[in-house]
């Protein structure tokens, strides 16, 4: 069997969200309770969808970043590899998310006239965004031993 690196959603991250959309169902029976039947009607839809969504993550978490030999896939890449051939560059970002800085790991399509060089695993750069830029911020990892394992992977098992 090929080796593979995943990172998936951390279910604790799941699990606080899921926490929450209990509360907002309970909120929406209380409010059944209370003779306000269309606004309990509509919260308790919502809230119920909402919590069974979540379940489902708690079970089967996304998958936020995968690398293997056909090369690194991301929730960002639709479903798609990105081919080693395809890829100049995987190096850390800071990159702004939601109004705040956050670091990760971005990956840089090679252009037409870079065929055939091997891939660039440079130091961390600030304000270049990348194609794709993958954040583990809410994944069971750390950024850093992820983009050494990257570069491990590639050493190893493409170069």
């Amino acid at each position: 069997m090929d080796k593979e690196i995943i990172y998936k959603r951390s279910r604790k991250d799941i699990a606080i969200y899921l926490i929450l959309s209990i509360i907002g169902d309970l909120g929406a029976i209380y409010a059944i309770q209370v003779n306000s039947l269309i606004v309990g009607l509509i919260g308790l839809i919502a809230f119920g969808c909402y919590t069974i969504y979540l379940i489902v993550r708690l079970i089967s978490p996304d998958v936020l970043l995968q690398v293997n030999k056909k090369g690194i896939k991301t929730k960002y890449t639709k479903g798609e590899y990105l081919s080693w051939n395809d890829i100049s560059e995987i190096y850390i970002d800071n990159d702004e998310y939601k109004d705040r800085p956050v670091d990760v790991i971005a990956i840089k399509i090679k252009k037409e006239d870079e065929k055939g060089k091997s891939i660039k695993f440079p130091k961390v750069k600030y304000k270049v965004r990348g194609d794709y830029n993958v954040n583990l911020q809410y994944s069971n990892g750390n950024l850093e031993v992820a983009y050494n394992e990257i570069k491990e992977f590639y050493k190893n098992n493409i170069k």
